[in-house]
């Protein structure tokens, strides 16, 4: 069976990612390929001195808080850990994405770059890693990664240019992604949607699973990666009476913050309405026909694009930024949503057994 090497963003701790990367397998498996994630290491960047020593100052003024949310933090990543263990199938050591040995590509038939922010969220030290270059060009494939944003500094202009032109054809993830690489390099990308939408709801509740804290009442959910802002703490307030509140991801409430990715997907399910600010909180809403709202990420990287993107996608731009007055807070008609997932899935299947064609033999050019 040919062997492909999957490529993103890599850690224990984003439930989106997470879920990409299962997804990822899991079609990848369905089209009867093996599969493994490739476990790399990030290069980190030292910050000056000064600031150095004045994170220092603040953790050991803050030492007992600090060391309780470290706990917690600690806590979330052993949990994905032990769950990855279940659901993933991942390599067995890590590599050094600065150091990639001649022969590493030989262990495999392709390389899969994506979903997830592959594409922005990374140091520019690690672009010849991400782009795939140190394997021959048949053998890389790009699976609707994403950008993560509608610029590029130019300073990364011949950077993204050469890498995008490594590749025979790209997907990306969102219509944005597309006019990056039409900009750098000329070509026409195919927008794909994000692989957890590859899967269908059925096979999302097979991977589910309930948490011992999760309320028998109904519950208001909420998922925020950045602060909550004032139209959601309306909603909390006028409905906190009605509905359990369910605070995923809020190191203040400890008793949810370190679910695992199957847990997450439950959570979403069994909601009355979900609040977000999360690409994937939305994804996973449509997948499960959870009724939500969704909201600009306040004090963290806007994820605007993206979800921009998907609400004009499935015509829900009417879920975003919904105050508390709103009638259709607590319902959504879902009718027809079914039937564009499957084509988007469809599509993305397309654009796999087409890309995934290829005679090994007939290529040995490891340049761009």
């Amino acid at each position: 069976m040919k062997k492909i090497g999957i490529i993103s963003l890599f850690g224990y701790n984003n439930y989106g990612n997470r879920l990409q990367l299962y997804a990822v397998q899991q079609v990848y498996k369905n089209l009867g390929y093996d599969s493994e994630i490739i476990k790399y290491i990030h290069p980190t960047t030292k910050d000056p001195l000064p600031i150095r020593v004045k994170v220092f100052v603040h953790y050991v003024l803050n030492l007992r808080t600090n060391l309780a949310v470290a706990t917690l933090k600690n806590l979330r990543i052993r949990n994905f850990k032990k769950h990855a263990l279940k659901f993933y199938k991942e390599s067995a050591n890590f590599a050094d994405p600065l150091k990639i040995d001649a022969k590493f590509h030989e262990n495999y038939s392709f390389f899969s770059v994506g979903s997830d922010q592959v594409w922005g969220w990374f140091n520019a030290d690690i672009a010849e890693f991400v782009f795939l270059k140190f394997a021959p060009r048949a053998k890389r494939l790009a699976f609707a990664p994403s950008f993560g944003s509608a610029k590029i500094d130019q300073k990364y202009r011949k950077v993204f240019s050469e890498g995008l032109n490594g590749f025979n054809t790209i997907s990306v993830r969102e219509k944005s992604g597309a006019q990056l690489v039409e900009k750098f390099t000329g070509k026409e990308a195919v927008v794909l949607c994000d692989p957890t939408m590859c899967l269908s709801r059925e096979e999302w509740l097979a991977f589910s699973s309930t948490h011992q804290e999760k309320p028998k009442a109904k519950y208001i959910l909420t998922y925020f990666l950045g602060e909550k802002n004032g139209e959601v703490n309306n909603i909390l307030s006028k409905y906190s009476k009605d509905y359990k509140v369910v605070e995923l991801n809020n190191l203040e409430v400890s008793k949810y913050y370190a679910i695992n990715p199957s847990e997450w997907v439950d959570y979403i399910n069994g909601a009355t309405l979900f609040l977000t600010d999360s690409f994937h909180g939305v994804v996973f809403s449509i997948l499960m026909h959870t009724p939500f709202a969704v909201y600009k990420r306040v004090g963290g990287e806007s994820m605007q694009t993206r979800i921009t993107h998907i609400l004009e996608k499935f015509s829900l731009q009417d879920r975003f930024e919904i105050n508390a007055e709103n009638e259709g807070l607590f319902s959504m008609n879902f009718h027809g949503i079914s039937d564009i997932v499957e084509m988007e899935k469809q599509n993305a299947l397309d654009f796999l057994r087409e890309s995934l064609i290829f005679d090994t033999t007939k290529y040995n050019d490891f340049k761009i």
